[in-house]
């Protein structure tokens, strides 16, 4: 994995935040997160996400599309709009299609990827959006 050449004193100071009602996508994920080093929280719905945007920094977001009460789009718009945030989102999606993935990249999101989420296409994703000087570095 790229993210094993990134000293751990760098991946200590990385948070994630995992957007994602389904409880088991959430633990597989931050199991994967762990693994590599990376700090995370999680959140069940847009709302939530907001809300945990308020109280804390984040270096990345995993954002599914498809959650209650505030959807990925809705939470990726009001984020860009409303909080001016910058901050790299990658969708995650059951829906492996061209219009879902242009729907999510006209709504704010920086990277799409489609569920189950592979180990490494995401650690790819991660290290380059996070540390994009080591994104050159391949296995």
């Amino acid at each position: 994995m790229i993210t094993d050449k990134i000293p751990s004193s760098m991946k200590e100071k990385v948070r994630i935040l995992i957007a994602e009602d389904n409880v088991l996508n959430q633990k597989l994920t931050g199991f994967m997160l762990k693994g590599w080093g990376f700090k995370y929280d999680t959140c069940a719905n847009g709302k939530l996400a907001i809300e945990q945007l308020a109280k804390h920094k984040y270096d990345l977001i995993l954002m599914d599309v498809q959650m209650p009460e505030m959807n990925g789009y809705e939470t990726t718009e009001y984020i860009r709009e409303n909080l001016k945030l910058t901050i790299p989102i990658i969708a995650t999606t059951a829906h492996a299609s061209g219009s879902e993935k242009e729907k999510c990249m006209k709504c704010g999101m920086t990277e799409y990827l489609t569920k189950p989420l592979k180990g490494a296409e995401l650690n790819e994703l991660i290290a380059g959006y996070i540390f994009p000087e080591l994104a050159d570095i391949k296995e």
